[in-house]
């Protein structure tokens, strides 16, 4: 049957495709039959990756590719940050640096409050030239590490009852910023194996030591990495930005170890791409890394970097 058009949406049409006509062809045919050219649709990028040594311009410019932070952030909202910011080793912590981008960005956005999911190593901040400029941002973070639930996970396979920080649960928005590194249990650390930073220590003791016991810290990977798994079925991070800039390539997650320096700051929504992507700059195979095989069979995100729109830029 043949699909009716209104005058009004003739005349629109009509003006719309005049205006194209010195575009070409497709751009005609796209808009005539409904389509969405690039030239007037904004870029899908699912991977935003900025390089350059100024770390806190490359963490705004890649949060800006995927559209600002007002894509993330709304006005009022209350957001928790998690920060892998615990390690005082170079190459195994956030740079601060990145870390204040995304707070300055949050604020910009209108949020009302931002909490830290996990308390950082002392004087983390101070470790950034630019602490000084920032130090009522500093100030006005909110601690959201010290109030812990038993959460009931649904369908859990290892991890059946983690306690978590409440706050998680409770706000608006959950950014979930990591470093990738080495570690000597699981192979590598990024946004997934961040989620252990929500956790109590007893909880993260038990994924560490559960399953078959034995005398080392990791006695069962195969336990470990379904219980990171687990953990990250609790909430999706609204956003996930990877420090990829300067990080241990040995004796992770603590370190000190040999650092590679790709100078990369990498964002986007899904850990599972995020993490595929950024361990090939640790010369790993992410189809047989644990996490990222077992966290593709839960559906949590798609590692098939072709199937992405991966957008590089330099700073």
């Amino acid at each position: 049957m043949e699909k009716k058009i209104s005058r009004r949406s003739f005349v629109k049409k009509s003006v719309i495709i005049g205006t194209a006509a010195l575009m070409g062809p497709d751009i005609i045919n796209g808009l005539a039959f409904g389509g969405s050219p690039a030239l007037f649709a904004a870029e899908s990028v699912d991977i935003s990756v900025a390089k350059g040594s100024d770390f806190y311009k490359s963490t705004i410019e890649a949060v800006t590719q995927l559209g600002g932070m007002e894509q993330f952030v709304s006005r009022g909202s209350k957001v928790g940050l998690l920060l892998n910011s615990p390690f005082k080793n170079y190459g195994a912590h956030v740079k601060p640096e990145i870390s204040l981008a995304v707070v300055k960005m949050c604020y910009d956005a209108g949020a009302k409050e931002i909490y830290l999911l996990k308390e950082g190593f002392d004087k983390y901040w101070e470790r950034s030239k630019l602490a000084a400029d920032f130090q009522d941002e500093i100030q006005s973070l909110k601690p959201g590490w010290d109030d812990f639930i038993d959460y009931k996970i649904p369908d859990f396979v290892t991890l059946e009852e983690p306690a978590i920080t409440k706050p998680l649960l409770d706000l608006d928005v959950y950014i979930n910023v990591s470093i990738l590194k080495h570690h000597d249990g699981v192979e590598y650390t990024a946004t997934m194996k961040n989620m252990m930073g929500t956790c109590s220590t007893p909880t993260n003791l038990g994924m560490h030591m559960g399953g078959k016991l034995g005398l080392s810290f990791f006695p069962d990977i195969d336990y470990i990495t379904q219980c990171i798994v687990d953990l990250n079925t609790v909430r999706k991070p609204d956003l996930c930005i990877v420090d990829t800039t300067e990080f241990i390539t040995e004796k992770g997650p603590y370190g000190p170890g040999k650092l590679a320096k790709p100078h990369l700051v990498v964002a986007g929504t899904d850990r599972v791409a995020l993490d595929t992507y950024c361990c090939q700059y640790l010369n790993l195979d992410a189809r047989e890394l644990p996490i990222i095989k077992k966290a593709v069979e839960r559906g949590l995100g798609n590692p098939n970097l072709q199937q992405l729109n991966i957008k590089e830029i330099s700073v």
